[in-house]
């Protein structure tokens, strides 16, 4: 293993050690923060992934961005930039939730079972 490699391990260390003192703090203060606004609504979107194992089928998919008011025509934004929160596995029949938005998730994962149901309801989408 080359130095560059210790140092990233470390530092993916060092994050994980982190969100778990984050969780800790917010399971002690009793108050659950909220994620940044650019992740609601996406961070919907990825729990629903999460609590299906990280993997679901387009139409899954599909049904989960209805939920929270998406248009399936307009999820590509999930699949796009430098680092997309969604892939395409299996000849695109799959979609597959990136790791670092499965951090978001867990970091967040007490507020979003909080609120997913209400944000559902005023998103509008389909249950």
């Amino acid at each position: 293993m080359s130095e560059l490699d210790v140092i990233r391990q470390k530092v993916e260390e060092l994050k994980q050690g982190i969100l778990e003192l984050e969780r800790l703090l917010e399971s002690l203060s009793g108050r659950v923060e909220p994620p940044e606004d650019w992740l609601i609504p996406r961070i919907f979107v990825w729990y629903e992934i999460y609590v299906r194992g990280g993997v679901v089928s387009r139409e899954e998919l599909h049904e989960i961005a209805g939920k929270y008011g998406y248009d399936p025509r307009g999820l590509g934004g999930f699949f796009a930039g430098d680092e997309p929160s969604l892939r395409y596995i299996m000849g695109r029949s799959k979609v597959v939730l990136q790791d670092w938005a499965v951090e978001y998730v867990e970091r967040f994962k007490n507020w979003i079972e909080e609120h997913k149901d209400e944000y559902a309801r005023q998103a509008g989408g389909s249950r």
